[in-house]
């Protein structure tokens, strides 16, 4: 089970380049023209919340056989103790767009006996791997990392191409926009890590959509560099788009594959209570 703990450890960094993106103001304060052409960049990208998504609620679905054997580097066998347990997992995930989702999971049977640990460490990772992957998609979501510039941030032009920089405490962000405006790489340095993000977007008639996440890390920064990355599709569920299957990827580790299914949403409107 190393490398599946591994693997929690480089989904939790996946996630910092986000939460370090939320620290850049969201006052606009367009002094620049790279500033205003920043600003104007924003319409852009899908961003489900300011056409009123306020959250959602899906099941989570994963192939526990699939998962042990790759893991484990043996055939699992379908009246494995371990494997059964799992299988009894009932597991949801609500996330508000904001924080890091939640996951919830019930199982209708205890764990085998002696695996009680494992299983405990089990649903742990689970749930840092859930989080950090809410924690990053939702800064591309909510439209933090395409910020509207504030005092705090600094946007340079040059060749056509922008370039966003802030600070705020020890934490060093820049942002590296190509000259048709699409966000290319993140790269984040605080004295422990330090870490560049590379989203890939796909063009939908929403407008830009990320799509997989790649992440190169330092952690420390004097470390060699590690590599993980998030693969997102999507389904249309109430004229928003919501993840339909995730594949959370650590370099020389392993992948781990989640499909989401049954989704219902909340929008800005049913929480005033209007139909």
């Amino acid at each position: 089970m190393v490398t599946y703990y591994g693997a929690m450890k480089s989904s939790t960094a996946l996630s910092l380049v986000c939460v370090a993106a939320s620290l850049i103001g969201a006052n606009i304060h367009a002094q620049t023209k790279a500033s205003d052409k920043l600003y104007s960049a924003r319409a852009l990208y899908y961003t489900p919340t300011t056409q009123g998504l306020r959250s959602f609620h899906c099941a989570l679905v994963i192939d526990w056989k699939d998962l042990l054997a790759r893991f484990s580097g043996t055939d699992i066998q379908e009246d494995n103790p371990f494997l059964k347990y799992l299988q009894t997992a009932h597991l949801s995930v609500t996330d508000d767009l904001k924080s890091g989702g939640q996951l919830d999971w019930a199982n209708t049977a205890v764990p085998p006996e002696g695996k009680e640990g494992p299983a405990a460490k089990m649903k742990e990772g689970m749930q840092k791997m859930i989080t950090s992957f809410f924690q990053t998609w939702n800064g591309y979501m909510s439209g933090k990392m395409v910020p509207a510039p504030d005092d705090s941030t600094t946007v340079t032009e040059v060749n056509g191409t922008i370039q966003l920089h802030a600070k705020a405490a020890n934490m060093d962000v820049t942002e590296s926009f190509d000259k048709n405006m699409l966000l290319t790489e993140a790269h984040v340095v605080t004295p422990s890590i330090d870490a560049t993000a590379y989203p890939t977007y796909v063009d939908t008639s929403d407008g830009r959509v990320v799509s997989i996440i790649r992440t190169v890390y330092r952690q420390p920064p004097t470390a060699p560099p590690a590599e993980g990355t998030f693969t997102v599709s999507y389904a249309m569920v109430s004229n928003f788009r919501l993840p339909e299957t995730l594949s959370v990827n650590a370099k020389n580790i392993g992948a781990f594959v989640f499909k989401f299914s049954g989704c219902s949403v909340e929008t800005a409107e049913k929480a005033a209570g209007k139909l």
